[in-house]
């Protein structure tokens, strides 16, 4: 016979569906409204809001584009990059606001795509 306790099973995290979090969080950046209240109104913790609020302001709480056109960025072709004979090797250089970003080689098409995801205002 087992003698021994029952074991609990491990809380799982609830998974609320994105368009909860987005009316939620569109509902805390309205001029007056106590995240804290609004959290609590909806048993939620306040530090859940908040990150979800940080998540919205930098864009990642949205669902992934479904692009039916591609992004058209601007580009600057340089004449003064040294250029081998023997070998060509590309190079993407993006100058952002929080910094440069230089991408090397041949990226992949899915490498891109997050890229220009995350860098999608």
């Amino acid at each position: 016979m087992d003698t021994s306790p029952p074991r609990k099973k491990p809380r799982r995290r609830p998974n609320f569906p994105l368009d909860f979090k987005l009316r939620l969080v569109e509902a805390s950046l309205q001029p007056g409204v106590s995240v804290a209240m609004l959290a609590r109104q909806h048993d939620l913790n306040a530090n859940v809001l908040f990150n979800w609020r940080h998540q919205y302001k930098t864009g990642k709480l949205l669902p992934l584009p479904q692009l039916a056109s591609p992004i058209v960025l601007p580009v600057q072709i340089r004449d003064d990059a040294p250029v081998s004979a023997a070998v060509v090797s590309s190079e993407i250089e993006l100058f952002l606001p929080k910094g440069r970003l230089r991408i090397q080689g041949r990226p992949d098409p899915d490498t891109l795509r997050l890229l220009l995801r995350e860098l999608a205002p």
